[in-house]
């Protein structure tokens, strides 16, 4: 689920990015963006998408011995973060035997083999070739889009990122047919 949250953080800007009080500025949004986009994820809020609008920049304070303005910048931001019992459509990344793996955005999702009632695993020549079919035809393999529900999601620290857990076993939930499929006719499964 996407939300738009409030958040504060301290910038530093290097003596040789300061200038007028525009160039001054720009380098510091600069360094904000730069630090928010390597941050990736808190296990607060999730995955970060981006940054939507600037709240509060404080007045600068130089640093001691280092030449640096250091400045308090409070700003919104779109996240990203998957909640228990939300529905996703996600791309399969991997087929393994115990299960596959998808992605929505940067969030992976595990849907192990018990949540996927009516499925069977056919193995490939390599891992690119394996399948998981059901008895309506229908196909899990590498590239095609799966509508799943979250049932869990743990915080990895070491990766800094959120990990879920998903099933297919509920309603309207499985592959998601898209058009070029040969199962996909005038826009209705068949």
């Amino acid at each position: 689920m996407f939300f738009e949250v409030e958040l504060r953080r301290l910038v530093v800007v290097e003596p040789q990015e300061l200038g007028d009080e525009l160039h001054t500025r720009r380098a510091m949004i600069r360094r904000l963006l730069k630090d928010f986009d390597a941050e990736r994820c808190s296990e607060e809020h999730g995955f970060h998408v981006t940054v939507t609008t600037l709240e509060d920049v404080s007045p600068g304070k130089i640093r001691s011995g280092t030449g640096s303005v250091i400045f308090w910048v409070t700003f919104k931001c779109i996240v990203f973060r998957p909640i228990r019992n939300e529905i996703l459509e996600a791309e399969v990344t991997d087929v393994l035997e115990r299960g596959f793996l998808a992605a929505c955005g940067a969030s992976r999702i595990f849907v192990p083999r018990k949540e996927m009632d009516g499925f069977e695993f056919r193995p490939g020549a390599s891992l690119e070739y394996n399948e998981w079919h059901d008895s309506s035809g229908s196909v899990i393999k590498p590239k095609s889009m799966a509508r799943l529900k979250v049932v869990g999601t743990r915080w990895e620290p070491k990766e800094r990122t959120i990990m879920a857990a998903g099933t297919l076993n509920g309603d309207l939930l499985g592959r998601v047919f898209e058009e070029g499929d040969p199962t996909f006719d005038n826009g209705f499964a068949i």
